[in-house]
């Protein structure tokens, strides 16, 4: 199989960072909201910002990065799930190290640069070759000429 073209992989990437604004978006206002408006400790406001931005994550990666709606549901679910989880406690740990050790920046700042950290190292390559990786196609059977 050939290697895929720089330009198709530049798109799909620029797809995902559309996907992940969207899902930073959400995830950004929940947590602003629960901190700000409710008044949680950001360490408690982090998990279900994290659970919202993570279901917008597998709708639009899977509908529109990927374009994987020709994979099966179940399974790209059950591997989403799994790598979320391993995600969200990434997204965890990074955000409490980071509180800990970067000073004078706002915990929602703090939040989006250990989001973008663990989305570059862990979450988009296992979006792209686990879980919305969709078997190559079938070759056409040979004609019999």
């Amino acid at each position: 199989m050939p290697p895929e073209p720089w330009l198709t992989r530049a798109y799909r990437f620029g797809r995902a960072l559309v996907v992940g604004s969207g899902a930073t978006l959400v995830d950004f206002s929940i947590f602003t909201t629960c901190v700000g408006a409710i008044e949680l400790a950001p360490a408690h406001a982090r998990l279900p910002a994290l659970v919202a931005g993570a279901c917008v994550q597998f709708v639009g990666n899977r509908g529109f990065t990927f374009r994987a709606q020709a994979g099966r549901l179940s399974r790209q679910l059950k591997l989403f799930a799994a790598a979320e989880l391993i995600t969200l406690g990434l997204n965890w740990s990074v955000f409490q190290l980071l509180l800990r050790y970067v000073q004078g920046i706002p915990p929602e700042v703090v939040s989006f640069l250990g989001t973008g950290l663990v989305f570059l190292t862990f979450a988009y390559p296992m979006r792209r070759l686990v879980i919305f990786k969709l078997p190559p196609p079938l070759a056409p059977p040979p004609s019999a000429d």
